[in-house]
């Protein structure tokens, strides 16, 4: 897969971005550095909270978009911006995952935009030689 972990894609309105990983678990760490990547202005430092986010979502399409949309409630109404992950489950469209956060404040990290969802549009899973690909739409 080499070391190409998200890309930022062309969309009129709201932002696009197109995630890699080699397996599930992997991909949706990268789809969590790509949602900050377009929200904070520079990558979340580690932290001392941590938290198990378990998604119970109806197949993995929907678990990706529903993990992500945890991350922007975390963010919004906790302020807190992981950095390291452990994933412990991902298939089914089941995923727990340890996560350590920093709450944003004194770092110098702070908020670029506001994105409001992660969206189901354009949203699809795709499996290639290498792993996976998914892409999806923020709705800022």
């Amino acid at each position: 897969m080499g070391t190409k972990q998200f890309e930022v894609i062309a969309h009129t309105a709201d932002i696009a971005v197109e995630v890699c990983g080699r397996d599930l678990a992997d991909l949706l760490v990268n789809a969590a550095h790509a949602l900050y990547s377009v929200v904070l202005s520079d990558p979340p430092p580690s932290g001392e909270t941590e938290r198990i986010v378990t998604i119970d979502a109806l197949d993995d399409d929907a678990l990706v978009v529903d993990w992500l949309n945890e991350l922007i409630y975390l963010l919004d109404a906790e302020h807190l911006a992981f950095a390291d992950f452990d994933v412990r489950r991902a298939a089914d469209g089941q995923a727990v995952i340890r996560c350590r956060a920093h709450r944003l404040g004194g770092t110098g990290t702070h908020r670029l935009r506001e994105v409001k969802a992660a969206t189901y549009h354009m949203a699809r899973l795709r499996r290639t030689p290498s792993g996976y690909t998914y892409r999806m739409v923020f709705d800022v």
